[in-house]
């Protein structure tokens, strides 16, 4: 059972209000659950309880998920020594799937979209997926598992452990672990990609963490790797987000949109937070 502040700040005004129950979505907004205030403690469906002491942890909390087990709540969160990097499962609205962030990096659009409708955004721009689709960058799934809606096969490829546990505690990224059509590849494209064919996808979807963190993926000879594996007449959405535009003037989307011209790329253009191409 998963809460948030926003489930959080529902349950405190319900008790408020004396209300005996109210219905909530305890697995972050995919279904919707009786929970039954009795006094100052909060019963579950599953019969676990929560005091208000509990709920206001959480709201005093807002930027984390919460687990509920054994009747205590505990953040979706931890430190990865190997890695240097902190992680967490990121609430972004009452019935809207979580974000992750590492090391206070989003790596969804949040502010404007919720993860759900920036994902669709993402394929949409490269409307009707079809085929054999790469994924670059796995993150909590959201992209796989839309691309596998209308694409015959999607491969995607994970780095991080670490993102891969932040899956299983996510209830969002539950059916990217039941989809036969998505194989997950636990390994960094950057050096994965090289043992594909040539000419191997119909489609391929780079999503990459921001410049800082993986500056390899936003490479020449790496885009020349991802020309290589792409059909003849095969699409891709680079995401590139806007860091730095506003305040600093910088335009990393013009930069990539040269590099990816230079290895072969041709219908170079800018879409939604990112750049579309043919090969």
């Amino acid at each position: 059972m998963w809460l948030s502040i926003f489930q959080a700040e529902k349950l405190i005004t319900a008790h408020k209000e004396g209300k005996l129950s109210v219905d909530i979505t305890l697995d972050l907004g995919i279904t919707e659950s009786a929970v039954q205030i009795v006094g100052d403690k909060f019963v579950f469906p599953d019969k676990q309880t929560l005091t208000l002491a509990d709920l206001k942890k959480i709201v005093k909390n807002p930027t984390v998920c919460f687990f509920v087990e054994d009747n205590q709540v505990k953040k979706i969160h931890w430190f990865s020594e190997e890695m240097r990097n902190f992680y967490k499962l990121v609430p972004t609205g009452m019935k809207s799937p979580p974000t992750f962030e590492i090391s206070g990096i989003k790596m969804h659009v949040v502010k404007e979209f919720a993860p759900d409708v920036d994902t669709k955004r993402k394929i949409a721009a490269k409307a009707p997926i079809r085929g054999k689709v790469l994924d670059t960058c796995l993150g909590l799934g959201y992209t796989a598992m839309e691309a596998a809606k209308t694409a015959d096969a999607v491969v995607s490829c994970e780095r991080d452990e670490n993102v891969l546990k932040l899956i299983e505690w996510n209830p969002s990224s539950k059916p990217l672990l039941e989809n036969r059509k998505i194989t997950i590849i636990h390994d960094d494209v950057e050096h994965r990609i090289k043992g594909f064919p040539d000419n191997e996808f119909d489609c391929i979807i780079h999503d990459p963490p921001r410049l800082t963190l993986s500056s390899a993926l936003y490479s020449s000879p790496f885009y020349a790797e991802l020309y290589r594996v792409l059909k003849r007449g095969g699409k891709l959405y680079h995401y590139t987000g806007r860091p730095g535009s506003k305040k600093r003037g910088l335009d990393l989307p013009g930069s990539v949109m040269i590099k990816l011209k230079r290895v072969g790329f041709r219908n170079v253009r800018r879409v939604h937070y990112g750049i579309a191409a043919e090969k």
